[in-house]
C-alpha cells in the first residue's frame, strides 16, 4: 500500500536517458501500455507512488506509477530499481528552464543529475504544472516565460489559436503572445547561424546569446507572419539585404525556396 501525504501518493522525480533507449521506450510504453522492470528510483518508494521522468535535453517527459517494491540493482552500486507502468507522456515536455521558473523553490532544478522526492507543497505545484501542460499543451506559458521555453514549447505557442468565442482582449493577447513565440522559435531554430547564408551570428549579446534577427518571408497579407515556417532567423546583413538590396526580389524568392 502506498504511503500517502495529504491523501495522495508520494511524488518522485527520476531520470531517463536518450542514448540508452529510455526516451524511445517511454514513447512506445505510453501507447502500448508496457511495463519497465527495473527503473532507477529512490530507495524510499512504495507501490503506488507516482514518478515524473526527467530526460536531459527534453525536460519533464512522462509520468508513471511504481508497481513493485524497490530492490538493489546489481549493475549499479547503491542504486535501487522498481517496476513502473501506467506511463503517460507530457506533450510537449516541460523544459528545465520553464520548470525552474515555475517552481524556483525546488533546488533540484539547478543541478538535475540525480533523483529526488519533493516536499508535499512543491509536489502539489508540480502536479498542477503537469496538469496544465496536458490541458493547454504549452500555451499556458506567459509572454515573459517564452524566453525560457524550449523549441517544442515555442512551436506549440506559435501555432496556438484563440478560442472561437474569445473576447477581443483575449484574442489580442493570444495574437501578441503567438507573434512573440514565432520570433523566438525562429531564432532558437537557427541555433546561432543565419538560416539564409549559413554564417555564424556576427556577435554575442550581453547574456551570451548569439545575435540574429527574425525576418518574415511573407507579408501578413500573404498569411506569412502567422506561422513559424514563414519566419526565419537571419544575420543583420541578410536581413538588410532582404529589405533594401537591388536584388531583394531574388533574395526573397531564395528564402522561400530554402530547404
Amino acid at each position: 500500500m502506498a504511503k500517502r501525504r495529504g491523501g495522495r501518493p508520494v511524488l518522485h522525480i527520476v531520470q531517463g536517458g536518450v542514448e540508452n533507449g529510455d526516451k524511445r521506450w517511454l514513447e512506445h510504453a505510453a501507447v502500448r501500455r508496457r511495463i519497465a522492470d527495473h527503473w532507477v528510483v529512490p530507495k524510499s518508494v512504495v507501490v503506488g507512488d507516482h514518478v515524473v521522468i526527467y530526460i536531459r535535453g527534453h525536460g519533464l517527459f512522462a509520468t508513471a506509477t511504481i508497481l513493485t517494491p524497490p530492490r538493489p540493482r546489481k549493475s549499479w552500486h547503491r542504486r535501487y530499481g522498481a517496476a513502473v507502468g501506467s506511463v503517460r507522456l507530457i506533450d510537449p515536455p516541460i523544459s528545465l528552464k520553464v520548470f525552474r521558473r515555475a517552481i524556483p523553490a525546488l533546488q533540484w532544478t539547478r543541478y538535475p543529475r540525480s533523483i529526488t522526492t519533493p516536499e508535499p507543497a512543491i509536489a502539489a505545484r508540480l502536479r498542477e504544472l503537469i496538469r496544465d501542460r496536458r490541458k493547454y499543451r504549452a500555451t499556458e506559458i506567459d509572454e515573459q516565460g517564452l524566453e525560457h521555453a524550449s523549441l517544442d514549447e515555442l512551436r506549440a505557442v506559435a501555432l496556438m489559436r484563440a478560442a472561437p468565442r474569445a473576447s477581443v482582449r483575449r484574442r489580442l493577447v493570444a495574437a501578441r503572445k503567438r507573434a512573440a513565440a514565432i520570433k523566438a522559435y525562429a531564432l532558437a531554430r537557427a541555433a546561432g547561424y543565419c538560416e539564409f547564408c549559413g554564417n555564424a551570428a556576427p556577435f554575442r549579446m550581453e547574456d551570451g546569446e548569439p545575435y540574429l534577427e527574425s525576418h518574415h518571408i511573407l507579408r501578413l497579407a500573404d498569411e506569412g507572419p502567422d506561422h513559424p515556417r514563414n519566419v526565419i532567423g537571419v544575420c543583420p546583413n541578410c536581413h538588410r539585404r532582404a529589405h533594401h538590396a537591388a536584388d531583394r526580389i531574388r533574395i526573397k524568392n531564395r528564402m522561400r525556396r530554402r530547404d
